[in-house]
């Protein structure tokens, strides 16, 4: 039964549109006033799809010259670190390393505004998948479709990646397009569903997706679910050959430029100011040298890998389990709450129930395929892997959803997302700490990511002496690493995951320089005694029983981590600067000990924690 009209209705205007029109507004607004250049440092693969995106701009190819490098320094007034480079023909010629859709569709942007252009082109990513989605939800949700929308889209993180120049927002508005071209009601086709002029659109939104992760690929069963039935055979075809046309465009052009059908194969490496870049500080000759110096880099190109035996671990499963839904930086609950009240709208038929099981098994191939990075690396806002799958799941409703429930969403969300509402690209503000997305709420009331390799603030690299393995757990600048030293601001919390290769609970605190009037602990007591006292130089910590004992990304037997809590009370003018070592241990000034100095690595198989900016799809 058709609800009845309004007033407002009668008149043409719906006030349930405000909200999502406003902050649409707003967005693109602030996109337009916001100065990237002007922010520290670039964050995952921005250079390689800015520059791209220039090339495609300016010079109508995807091959990297020393032009290429002049001109970004211009528009940027920095190197562009992190840059991926490929070549199949040794270094005579060097492509672009990423899908170039994104650069492609960006680059009309950027030829209009260097810098904020590609910013611009995700506003407006943005704003068409909403619209899109409020013409395919309509059915379901009725008049309040806009104002879901503006829940899924701002009761969320979507929003924020705007500000960031990736091809995540391209992805996530692919995956919107595709699924509101299906699910769309059709116009003077008797209810038939869509047509196959429709059906090839979102085969081709759709191939973008699949084509730049193949682990979106369970998305096409709801697809050809969502077509007639009476006309599925041909429709399915149409959809097919829409993806089909984008697997093989992309990988005849990406063969053709970079030497492999896929931009994630082939020689290929990343470029920083320290190793300098080819055609720019050395000459291409020496392409091979630097491509031997990192095995290759293929990546997500490599063949199939033998399954790790420690992968199958039931803890680490456990434990990733529980961040994928509630972690501190990449949980699906905090930071994409919309998704679990669609269930409300009771989804009704195949294609929707397949819709929702298809989001879980690509979430799956990612949490097993990258148990230590299931979320995307350095420069995700929370789960960037789960973006698309997000949009998808948008179109699970086939019923209304009371509008009060939109309420309590916001204000469940509220504590989580604050930072991101209050200031939407300070997630990039790096010497402040790459996660700043963080609230102190998230901090409070959920875990720390302790599995997750890529987790890594800017305070510095992880610490390790004689055994004792040291991460910040909590954002800068409360604490933040000074060489071999920690430093923690007066009347600041510092938490700090360890690591220590057996069960043992005795660590040393010393300090370095001036003394905190009284210290405090949290997952620890002082010496025995309480989790409070006066301080002293050097301080025994007993530390409370291991949180977990997982296997790491970088050993090859099981960890046993601790979380601890510090708190220093005095006048100190900046901050209290301190050690932590297993107890007993000697360090030498240099911060290496003398097990470090014997050749003998603390573990036995610590490696170097990952670079800030991983090439991640």
């Amino acid at each position: 039964m058709r609800e009845p009209a309004s007033r407002a209705d009668r008149r043409g205007i719906d006030p349930r549109w405000a909200p999502l029109a406003l902050l649409l507004a707003a967005l693109g607004v602030a996109v337009l006033v916001f100065d990237r250049a002007a922010w520290p440092g670039f964050v995952g693969d921005e250079t390689t799809y800015l520059m791209a995106a220039e090339s495609l701009a300016f010079d109508g190819d995807l091959y990297f010259t020393p032009d290429d490098y002049e001109r970004f320094v211009e528009h940027w007034r920095r190197p562009p670190e992190g840059l991926i480079l490929q070549s199949g023909d040794g270094g005579a010629t060097l492509a672009y390393s990423k899908p170039f859709f994104y650069p492609l569709l960006a680059a009309p942007f950027v030829r209009l505004a260097p810098v904020r252009g590609p910013l611009l082109a995700n506003a407006l990513l943005l704003a068409l998948a909403a619209l899109a989605a409020v013409r395919a939800l309509a059915p379901a949700l009725g008049r309040a479709a806009p104002l879901w929308v503006a829940v899924f889209l701002f009761g969320s993180v979507a929003f924020a990646y705007a500000f960031w120049a990736h091809a995540d927002v391209f992805l996530f508005a692919a995956v919107a397009l595709a699924f509101a071209l299906l699910f769309a009601p059709a116009r003077g086709e008797g209810g038939a569903g869509p047509g196959a002029g429709r059906a090839l659109a979102a085969g081709l939104a759709l191939g973008l997706a699949v084509f730049s992760r193949p682990f979106y690929l369970p998305l096409v069963l709801p697809a050809l679910l969502a077509l007639p039935r009476g006309r599925r055979a041909a429709r399915a075809g149409a959809l097919v050959a829409g993806m089909a046309l984008v697997a093989l465009a992309g990988a005849a052009i990406h063969k053709a430029t970079g030497g492999s059908w896929t931009a994630y194969g082939g020689e290929r490496r990343a470029f920083y100011s320290y190793t300098g870049f080819p055609a720019v500080d050395f000459p291409t000759e020496r392409w091979g040298e630097a491509v031997a110096a990192t095995g290759g880099g293929a990546g997500w190109a490599e063949a199939v890998r033998p399954l790790d035996p420690k992968l199958l671990d039931a803890r680490l499963a456990a434990w990733n389990a529980l961040f994928l839904v509630a972690g501190r930086h990449v949980g699906l609950l905090p930071y994409f709450l919309p998704a679990f009240v669609v269930f409300l709208g009771r989804p009704r038929g195949a294609a929707r129930w397949a819709l929702a099981a298809a989001a879980l098994l690509s979430m799956a191939a990612f949490f097993v395929y990258r148990p230590f990075n299931f979320y995307g690396g350095g420069g995700a806002i929370a789960n960037r892997y789960f973006l698309p799958l997000y949009a998808a799941l948008w179109f699970l409703p086939s019923r209304p959803i009371r509008p009060r429930w939109a309420l309590a969403v916001t204000l469940l969300a509220a504590p989580f997302l604050w930072p991101l509402w209050s200031e939407p690209g300070g997630f990039l503000r790096r010497s402040d700490g790459s996660y700043r997305y963080v609230s102190r709420a998230a901090e409070a009331l959920l875990p720390f990511e302790s599995s997750q390799s890529h987790l890594q603030p800017s305070h510095g690299p992880d610490m390790s002496f004689e055994g004792l393995w040291i991460r910040f757990a909590n954002a800068a600048p409360r604490a933040r690493r000074g060489g071999d030293t920690i430093h923690l601001r007066p009347q600041e919390n510092g938490d700090f995951l360890l690591g220590l290769g057996a069960d043992r609970r005795k660590i040393d605190l010393r300090f370095v320089g001036e003394l905190p009037e009284r210290l405090e602990v949290r997952g620890a007591n002082l010496g025995g005694g309480g989790p409070s006292g006066p301080a002293r130089r050097r301080t025994r910590l007993v530390l409370d029983p291991p949180r977990s004992v997982p296997p790491m990304w970088w050993t090859d037997r099981p960890l046993y981590l601790y979380l601890l809590r510090l708190r220093f009370e005095g006048a100190a003018a900046d901050s209290f600067t301190f050690r932590l070592a297993p107890a007993g241990a000697k360090l030498q000034k240099t911060g290496r000990t003398a097990r470090d100095a014997a050749g003998e690595p603390p573990l036995g198989t610590v490696a170097p924690s990952p670079p800030p900016d991983p090439d991640l799809p």
